[in-house]
């Protein structure tokens, strides 16, 4: 342990609420390598005279306190704490390419090597501003112990981006009260999240946690972000045993009223153990707070046919462990009611529907496994069911899991609402796979190396943001400080006070575009915010309240045989990496006017994937709406600038696959889209660009591999650039 001597927090960039001068809101944060752009946008851009970038020199930071120099965010002001922006070793001018007032676009020189760059710009009144590039982005963690909280000695969950570089040694420091903790990345599962283990001598309270990649030196580290050190949560050992009781488990018995028993005695907390056996029950069983039921090798509940809306409930703070679970005409499984808590480890469920199918139908999203809550863990289980796997509104793991359909509905799928949310290393094989449909926002989901064999049924989306709505669209009537005015003339959709308390105003054409603020309260016509915007709206603003969806990472996934992966509708500071392909209708980003909302689909990335066979063929009397071959598709459709900011870099794709831009008919529907070191084989067209009149702007098509391009004529040439 060391302590904490001094941290600097000399600010000279990013001048909040300045006046004519640039105002930067978004950065490029995807991994960028020398020869690949980054896109800077904000207000006054064009104000901008020159820009030069340089590389950080690799110093050592074993022995110094951390410093960081903050990085502009959509949906948030400058962070007024931070370190004096340190200049690359050679600082070298670069070309502004498709400068305008929201946007301007450099590319980091080859010349360079790979590491952290700064990235110094001077206005036209000499005044210098300027951020680092593949510095790392915390913007989670979580442990058993809670979302952005741990005990002392637990392991620690870490997500974001660059958190990972090939020769780096990474990092973590968490600080409170002038103490200092450092700690040795363990385990790198990606560029996307690490694993620490805390010291066990950390003390109880808030910390600062920041991340270090090994590249960029003293002041590279992340911005960071406060982590809560908390008692270890315990359970309760006291043991009761099922046959204690009267149960038999020998097939034959109905052994309901012993487990009830049991689990009444143990109502106060503890662990029912089940011995192996067979046991008979008849009805559901509702699980105490504090209660872990526990089998072990060769413990097999059978459920008959019972009359209870699921065979397992309860509200929170329960487990199961080490059972196989078998039904017969069960439509709930396994719920909870409460605030979260629940774990389940190594069950093996089997459900057989029987001739329920009907029941089912008209029950169906009441049926199968349904969690909802903090502190969720669902490891080494398998599921065939036949209803739904539903997890709402939840934090927490799910890990080397198996869920498979087992006959049923076709209106059945998984629901997935993530509020910190690590999904890893599971098959998944279902109806549809829908995300964060709800007002309330959805944020932080890590989900890794999961695998789709194949998805033939509904519109058959591995992913989608399917859902959501809008409340209001139009222009802005006034603004001061967090709060704003409606114009009485903008449109509604079932729009009532405080309706979209949790939910996102985005400025999206306009002054101050591109920013997005979560809204706290609201009548009628004022909207007070969780904060002010850096650029306030004016009467010339138009903004959209809608979902929010913000850092759902997809990493190393691989689907076949299913339809799209896509942020369909609202989705922010968005991820999806190293997706493997195939047969398969591909990526889509698309903003676009869904459920009476316009849903803005700002700063998505699409990075290293491979898409491969992209013959896609729609299934015959399936609700199937794609068609074409398999592709990666950025749409913005029903307003101008629903989709800005979209990265399409390094994905590889062949036999018939290409990439695709296709706006709707708006002016300015696509904005600031790079599409950059793409390598395409295979198709006719390896990359086509649609749309009507000016309703692409500033793409930038840089440095790719194509067969050939299809760029419709009635595209204007100043809405985008080759290089």
């Amino acid at each position: 342990m060391q302590r904490l001597f001094f941290l600097a927090i000399i600010i000279f960039y990013l001048p909040a609420f300045a006046q004519n001068t640039p105002q930067l809101f978004h950065v490029t944060t995807a991994a960028t390598a020398p020869g690949e752009t980054v896109l800077i946008r904000g207000e006054g851009i064009d104000l901008i005279s020159k820009i030069e970038v340089g590389r950080l020199t690799d110093d050592r930071v074993d022995n110094s306190p951390p410093a960081y120099v903050p990085l502009p965010e959509p949906d948030h002001l400058p962070d007024s704490k931070g370190s004096r922006m340190i200049a690359g070793e050679r600082m070298m001018p670069v070309d502004k390419i498709q400068q305008n007032e929201k946007s301007v676009k450099v590319i980091i020189p080859d010349a360079l090597q790979q590491g952290v760059y700064c990235v110094r710009m001077t206005d036209n009144k000499g005044a210098v501003s300027g951020f680092y590039v593949n510095v790392p982005v915390v913007n989670w963690v979580i442990s058993e112990d809670g979302y952005n909280a741990a005990a002392a000695g637990d392991i620690l969950r870490i997500q974001g981006k660059n958190l990972f570089r090939k020769g780096g040694s990474g990092q973590v420091v968490l600080v409170s009260n002038g103490k200092m903790f450092k700690v040795k990345v363990d385990s790198i599962y990606d560029d996307y999240s690490v694993k620490v283990t805390l010291p066990a001598t950390i003390q109880q309270g808030k910390y600062q946690l920041f991340c270090h990649n090994g590249l960029g030196g003293k002041t590279a580290w992340s911005t960071p972000l406060t982590v809560n050190i908390v008692n270890k949560a315990m359970w309760s050992t006291q043991a009761f045993n099922v046959k204690t009781y009267g149960a038999k488990g020998n097939g034959s018995q109905d052994d309901t009223e012993a487990f009830k028993k049991a689990l009444t005695a143990a109502h106060d907390g503890g662990i029912v153990n089940v011995p192996a056996g067979n046991y008979i029950l008849s009805e559901g069983l509702v699980i105490p707070n504090g209660v872990m039921v526990k089998g072990q090798k060769g413990t097999v509940i059978n459920f008959g046919p019972v009359a209870a809306a699921t065979l397992i409930s309860g509200a929170d703070h329960f487990g199961l462990t080490d059972l196989t679970i078998r039904a017969s005409r069960a439509l709930g499984i396994i719920m909870n009611s409460g605030d979260g808590h629940v774990i389940l480890e190594r069950l093996i469920v089997q459900q057989d529907i029987g001739n329920a199918l009907a029941e089912l139908d008209s029950k169906w999203n009441k049926t199968g496994i349904q969690l909802k809550g903090h502190d969720i863990r669902v490891r080494d289980c398998v599921f065939k069911t036949a209803g739904m796997f539903s997890f709402v509104g939840v934090s927490g793991f799910i890990q080397r899991c198996r869920f498979e359909k087992a006959g049923g509905s076709v209106k059945t799928y998984m629901k997935i609402h993530p509020q910190g949310l690590i999904f890893e290393d599971c098959y998944k094989q279902t109806n549809g796979y829908g995300y964060g449909a709800t007002i309330n926002e959805s944020y932080d989901l890590y989900e890794a190396r999961n695998v789709t064999p194949f998805n033939y049924i509904n519109d058959r989306e591995v992913m989608t943001l399917d859902g959501g709505s809008g409340g209001y669209f139009g222009k802005v009537g006034g603004a001061s400080g967090n709060r704003i005015s409606l114009r009485k003339d903008g449109s509604t959709f079932q729009w009532a006070a405080n309706k979209w308390i949790g939910g996102g105003l985005f400025i999206i054409d306009g002054k101050g575009s591109g920013q997005f603020r979560r809204i706290v309260q609201h009548t009628m016509d004022q909207i007070e915010l969780d904060e002010p915007f850096l650029v306030q709206p004016d009467t010339s603003s138009v903004i959209s309240i809608t979902t929010i969806r913000d850092h759902l990472f997809f990493v190393n996934n691989t689907a076949t045989d299913a339809g799209a992966f896509q942020f369909y509708g609202s989705a922010q500071n968005c991820v999806i990496a190293g997706l493997k392909m195939q047969r398969s209708a591909g990526i889509i980003g698309k903003g676009s006017y869904v459920n009476y909302g316009r849903q803005p689909n700002w700063y998505i990335d699409i990075v290293d994937c491979e898409l491969s066979d992209g013959t896609y063929t729609p299934q015959v009397n399936q609700k199937d709406r794609f068609r074409g071959d398999q592709q990666i598709n950025i749409i913005g459709s029903g307003y101008s600038g629903l989709n800005i900011g979209s990265l399409v870099r390094r994905n590889v794709l062949s036999g018939k696959s290409y990439i695709r831009v296709s706006p709707g008919g708006e002016v300015n529907d696509v904005q600031d889209a790079i599409i950059e070191r793409n390598k395409v084989s295979g198709a006719k067209n390896g990359l086509a660009v649609y749309g009507v009149g000016r309703v692409v702007n500033n793409l930038f098509i840089h440095d790719n591999q194509f067969g050939t391009m299809d760029i419709q004529k009635a595209l204007k040439a100043e809405g985008y650039q080759v290089r």
